[in-house]
């Protein structure tokens, strides 16, 4: 059930962050139902803890603490119908819910069983976030391949047959979000399953923790400069292509 909780709280954490940056109604509908969906599970299962007789720690009170920040959310979405507040009220109760479960004795038992789908969840957005941004990396590199090809005298015949500029540079924005989303979710759920497992929220072996350190912060800084609108087209095509670096060396890490 904890796993449950966890995974439709990070659906819609990432359907509320994609409505800041576009707004679509199946954003709206995704993130919204799926809300619904966890904070209703969230009722049950705080209602389950809080009416136990047994001890579950300072974890149960964040994890109401986050059971609040969703009831106001939900109320105002209600009042209003404007999501974006949600951009900033479903991560946080994501985040202080995740990491409160996954302190020992939380949910009784049920702690030590969700450890697997943790880290299942774990290697799964990985691998939605590495293909993210290997399909950056070559959308750049046609974006990059025909700046280049139109700013010569004799462009090559096979020019044509590519999207065009503007169709390669939407595209890389929005596999730039879903590929960074993914990272930093896999990260946090990661970290999740580490305080569950060994005690500790992040691993102290250089080798496995600054490759993702450099790697969440070289594509965090390309996703701001892209909000931003500082960099577009040929310069953020070519930024993505020298971090797709850091994504060969992270896997070589941690393989």
């Amino acid at each position: 059930m904890v796993a449950v909780l966890v995974g439709l709280y990070l659906i819609s954490t990432i359907a509320h962050l994609y409505n800041l940056i576009k707004k679509h109604d199946i954003a709206k509908y995704v993130g919204i139902g799926t809300l619904i969906g966890g904070f209703l599970l969230h009722t049950a299962m705080l209602g389950v803890a809080f009416s136990s007789p047994a001890s579950q720690g300072w974890g149960i009170w964040l994890n109401a603490l986050a059971w609040v920040i969703i009831l106001l959310y939900l109320g105002v979405y209600l009042r209003y119908r404007d999501m974006s507040l949600g951009g900033f009220a479903v991560p946080f109760g994501f985040i202080l819910g995740g990491y409160a479960s996954a302190a020992p004795g939380v949910w009784g038992s049920g702690t030590t069983e969700v450890q697997g789908y943790l880290l299942i969840g774990h290697a799964i957005l990985a691998l939605l976030s590495g293909a993210s941004f290997f399909l950056l990396f070559g959308f750049s590199l046609m974006y990059v391949a025909q700046s280049r090809q139109l700013k010569s005298k004799r462009p090559s015949a096979w020019l044509h047959r590519l999207p065009s500029l503007d169709v390669l540079d939407d595209l890389n924005h929005k596999i730039l979000y879903f590929g960074f989303a993914f990272l930093t979710a896999s990260l946090l759920v990661g970290s999740m399953w580490a305080k569950a497992t060994h005690g500790a929220y992040w691993s102290l072996d250089p080798m496995k923790t600054w490759p993702l350190v450099v790697l969440w912060g070289a594509y965090g800084l390309l996703m701001v400069c892209r909000l931003t609108r500082s960099w577009k087209g040929n310069r953020s095509a070519s930024f993505s292509m020298v971090a797709f670096i850091a994504v060969i060396f992270a896997i070589v890490a941690h393989l």
